[in-house]
């Protein structure tokens, strides 16, 4: 037996038997009279290919619609081709006009596959011409900024141009074209943000279908930030190099623009948020100082100033008879200078000798504040008010004795004279 197997010949007759008996079982018919080999050629049917048009011209027409919309076909071919058969189902709308048109359906296949029937054979094609409109493009910005910052009219770049292209009988929907940017929480300009336009129809919807030239466009929104004008005040540390005052003081600018939230800018009645290193001055020339916002404020206008300083050498010169007033004193109390004599002061101050030569009893203060003070003698410190750069000359301190009476005591001692 492994002899008889292992002939060649004998395995050439195995080989050609066992692929007849392979191709009758794949290609026997059960249904078939005996005998009879299954045909190869098979068909199939689809029920609802889509119908497509060639030729339309989105510039000019619109498709309204085809009805009906799908059709079904029969076809045959081999059982491989079939199941990898996809039709194209289509209507030539070439120069069509406006209106509704009986075309002819057309279709193709692939190259071994053959149609048996298709149904319906004709469909009715609706024909809308196209028009075109130009519209202003409306950025809509949705929430709030933070601190109170206001949105201010956002700005399309390049233009706000749009071209809507629809149908001519549904152009006239369209309310407006624009898009919506949303604000909530930011505190600087929304700068480069790019956005997708839509046209929308008077009640808000989006209309779908509108082609719109250009569907994207580049978009600011400035977030302006309240704003006040302050009075600068520049305040001082250090001192001047000894026996120098200062002659002139010149700010390039007296007032700032600042800007933040409004309730901090309702707190502000000036703004001194600058301060000049008088130890840093040892010549006449012109000093720049940073102008800082810090963290209350969002931004200053402007970031620097210049100030032109005048240096001169120090001189001091007396201000005779300098008239004592009083402040503070309770109501229904009266107040009399005891000492000095005559309620005056000699007074000694120290500046600049053209600033001094300007200075008179006029500019200077001497105060005796009296306030919380009871009836009787008291003693106090004066307060000086001088001008600007100039100085109370030391070792000085001024004092002043005073009564405070009430009204009914002295009314008595008036009435038993």
């Amino acid at each position: 037996m492994d002899k008889w197997l292992s002939n060649p010949t004998v395995l050439k007759i195995l080989s050609v038997v066992i692929g007849i008996l392979l191709f009758a079982v794949v290609h026997f018919d059960p249904e078939s009279p005996p005998n009879q080999v299954a045909s190869t050629i098979d068909t199939r049917e689809f029920t609802a290919v889509k119908v497509g048009t060639r030729g339309l011209d989105p510039e000019t027409q619109y498709l309204r619609s085809i009805e009906p919309s799908t059709v079904q076909l029969l076809v045959e071919g081999r059982l491989a081709d079939l199941m990898s058969a996809v039709p194209d189902v289509w209507v030539d709308v070439s120069g069509l006009g406006e209106g509704v048109h009986d075309l002819v359906v057309r279709y193709d296949l692939p190259g071994r596959v053959q149609l048996r029937s298709i149904s319906p054979t004709r469909v009715k094609v609706d024909i809308v011409p196209v028009q075109t409109k130009e519209f202003e493009a409306i950025i809509r910005t949705e929430g709030t900024p933070a601190n109170g910052y206001k949105v201010a009219e956002p700005i399309v770049k390049p233009n706000n141009r749009v071209f809507v292209q629809m149908p001519k009988d549904q152009l006239n929907t369209v309310a407006y074209v624009g898009a919506v940017i949303n604000v909530e929480g930011v505190e600087s300009n929304v700068v480069e943000q790019k956005v997708r336009l839509a046209a929308y129809d008077e009640n808000g919807n989006e209309i779908e279908g509108a082609v719109l030239t250009p569907n994207v466009v580049e978009v600011e929104v400035p977030i302006t930030k309240p704003y006040k004008k302050l009075p600068l005040e520049i305040r001082f540390t250090g001192r001047l190099p000894i026996g120098m005052s200062i002659a002139s003081f010149k700010p390039s600018t007296d007032t700032v623009t600042v800007y933040g939230p409004q309730e901090t800018l309702d707190k502000m009645e000036y703004f001194d948020g600058v301060t000049l290193n008088l130890s840093t001055v040892q010549r006449s020339g012109t000093v720049t100082l940073d102008l800082d916002p810090g963290r209350d404020l969002a931004q200053i206008e402007p970031k620097q100033i210049e100030i032109a300083i005048e240096l001169e050498p120090s001189e001091t010169i007396t201000l005779p008879q300098i008239a004592i007033t009083t402040a503070g004193l309770a109501e229904g109390m009266k107040a009399r200078i005891l000492e000095p004599e005559g309620g005056t002061v000699d007074l000694n101050v120290t500046g600049a000798p053209s600033v001094l030569a300007d200075l008179t009893a006029k500019d200077v203060q001497v105060i005796a504040d009296l306030n919380g003070l009871p009836t009787g003698k008291h003693t106090i410190v004066l307060d000086v008010h001088l001008p600007q750069f100039v100085t109370q000359s030391y070792p000085q301190q001024l004092r002043a004795t005073v009564e405070i009476t009430d009204g009914t005591e002295e009314d008595a001692a008036g009435e038993s004279r």
